[in-house]
């Protein structure tokens, strides 16, 4: 430390490696996504209020993460279990609040996702290059990445799939249906031209022949990609897949399992100023459920002023039984058209009721593509 008690430049850096170094490690130890970001603002150009507006935006929207600076005007913080498109997604919301809202202009940013392999100097020999790509780009660019895949080089996304096909030959394919998931490893055939050919068993090319898209993960993948359907062929159980595209929000990493109910079941909301809405059941999870309400025009009456608690009833089917009735308290938490989907707080006994019903939903999948199958081998 200096003789006046103040960090100087080189013990500032120890600090600023000593706090990466131990994001490396938590990674290294722990099954976890972490990011670190750096974000340039012209801070010749703003005030000291506004810096630290946006200080408290950056803290609030990262979970009070450390900050620190990673170079001169650029900030660093970190972003903990998100997947790298969902981190992008939240740094561009940022952006937009700190313009909005401070009337604050992010000159270039970067974003990369820590490997447990990394060492200190590899993470920021990465993040700085990403940074000096951003910076001659302009425009609020941010650049991101990881240790295999670089989305701002040339050629983007369509170069990383090549390189991934060529490298792995198995990956796997996820699709819903009524809302559960299905997966199944498949082999990977052969990329070109945007083309994906893929070796699948003969009833998930039967099933996907009828399908318009499919969801791709792998381990190595920096995030999941979507698909569109080209052609399914059930005889020589392929399918050709293309218009393959990373997404920022993906059904496949939910949770919780959610199912559409074959069945019509009606549902009542009971609003907090005593008004009843009336709609059936579109989904249903452990730990939420959408609703399709019959009159669109109640809904704001139901949720004025904010007030987004309310309780939910309905009768949930069972095996060879009676209904079960449910009330489970319940957050508004968006609408989707005439869809209101809430947030759910069901009781144990309530919540073994749920799990039950989804688990009966999937021994009628099951059913069902058995008789897919079947369908297929007759002919």
């Amino acid at each position: 430390m200096s003789t006046n008690g103040h960090l100087n430049d080189r013990q500032r850096e120890v600090v600023r490696q000593g706090i990466v170094q131990a994001h490396i490690r938590f990674v290294a130890e722990n099954s976890t996504s972490v990011a670190i970001l750096c974000l340039h603002l012209d801070t010749a150009a703003i005030g000291d209020e506004q810096l630290e507006e946006v200080v408290i935006l950056l803290q609030e929207q990262t979970d009070f993460s450390p900050i620190s600076v990673c170079e001169e005007g650029t900030l660093m913080t970190f972003m903990k279990d998100m997947h790298l498109h969902r981190c992008v997604q939240v740094v561009k919301a940022i952006q937009e609040r700190i313009r909005r809202l401070l009337g604050v202009e992010m000159s270039y940013g970067a974003l990369t996702i820590i490997d447990g392999k990394d060492s200190y100097e590899s993470l920021m020999t990465r993040l700085k290059r990403y940074l000096k790509e951003a910076r001659r780009v302009g425009g609020g660019r941010i650049c991101y990445g990881t240790s295999r895949y670089d989305f701002c080089a040339e050629g983007g996304e369509e170069q990383i799939f090549a390189a991934f096909f060529a490298d792995h030959s198995l990956v796997t394919l996820y699709n819903f249906y009524n809302g559960m998931p299905l997966s199944e490893e498949v082999e990977v055939l052969s990329y070109g031209n945007g083309v994906l050919r893929v070796k699948t068993s003969l009833a998930r090319a039967a099933f996907l022949k009828n399908e318009p898209f499919t969801f791709i993960k792998h381990p190595q993948l920096p995030d999941t990609i979507k698909a569109d359907i080209l052609n399914a062929v059930p005889t020589k159980a392929e399918v050709m897949l293309g218009n393959l595209r990373f997404i920022d929000k993906s059904p496949v990493d939910r949770e919780n399992i959610r199912v559409m109910p074959d069945e019509v079941i009606e549902a009542t909301v009971e609003c907090a100023n005593g008004s009843l809405l009336q709609g059936v059941v579109h989904a249903i999870a452990v730990n939420s459920i959408a609703i399709r309400i019959d009159d669109e025009s109640a809904i704001e009456a139901c949720f004025e002023e904010e007030q987004k608690h309310v309780a939910i009833s309905f009768d949930l089917p069972e095996r060879e039984k009676r209904a079960s009735h449910l009330r489970i308290s319940a957050i508004l938490r968006y609408r989707k058209e005439d869809q209101l989907i809430f947030s759910i707080y069901p009781n144990h006994f309530f919540k073994q009721k749920i799990e039950s019903y989804i688990a009966l939903q999937q021994t009628r999948l099951i059913t069902i593509m058995q008789k897919m199958v079947l369908n297929f081998y007759q002919g």
